[in-house]
C-alpha cells in the first residue's frame, strides 16, 4: 500500500482543476467567435512532451505562431476556406474558418527553447524535450 502524499494529491488536485478551467475557458471562447475550435492531444514519450492538434483545414502556414510563456503554450494562427464558384450556394457549411487561439498550462517542466513545431496533413506537432534535472528536484523536494 502506498504511502499518502498530500502535496502529490494536492498537485494532482491543481493539475484536474487546472485541466477542467481550461476546457471550460476554452469552450466559451469557441462559442463567443463562432469559430475554429483546436483540439489538441498532449503526452509524454521517452524524454519528449508532444501536443498534437487536430487537422486544421485552410491553415495558412505562415499565420502560426507558437509560444510559452511561465508554463502556459499558445498555439494561435488563421485558417482561410478555399476558393469557391461565385454563383455557389451552400447547402451545408460546417466547417470554420479565421484566427484561432489555444493556450494551454504545461505543468511539467520542459526545455521550451528547444520546442519543435512541424505540419503534417494539416495538424500542428509540438515536441519540447522535458527538462530532467528540474523533475528529479522537484521530486528531491518533496
Amino acid at each position: 500500500m502506498a504511502d499518502f502524499d498530500p502535496r502529490r494529491e494536492l498537485n494532482s488536485l491543481r493539475q484536474s482543476v487546472e485541466r477542467i478551467i481550461g476546457q471550460g475557458v476554452q469552450a466559451v471562447q469557441s462559442l463567443a467567435s463562432g469559430g475554429l475550435t483546436l483540439r489538441l492531444d498532449i503526452y509524454e514519450v521517452g524524454d519528449h512532451l508532444v501536443i498534437r492538434t487536430t487537422p486544421i483545414d485552410g491553415l495558412v502556414a505562415d499565420s502560426l505562431e507558437v509560444s510559452m510563456d511561465e508554463g502556459i503554450l499558445t498555439i494561435s494562427g488563421e485558417a482561410r476556406p478555399e476558393e469557391t464558384p461565385a454563383n455557389a450556394s451552400y447547402l451545408m457549411q460546417e466547417r470554420r474558418f479565421g484566427s484561432f487561439s489555444r493556450s494551454v498550462a504545461i505543468s511539467l517542466p520542459v526545455r521550451a527553447n528547444e520546442a519543435r513545431a512541424r505540419l503534417r496533413d494539416g495538424a500542428i506537432i509540438i515536441t519540447i524535450p522535458l527538462d530532467d534535472a528540474a523533475r528529479e528536484d522537484d521530486v528531491g523536494s518533496e
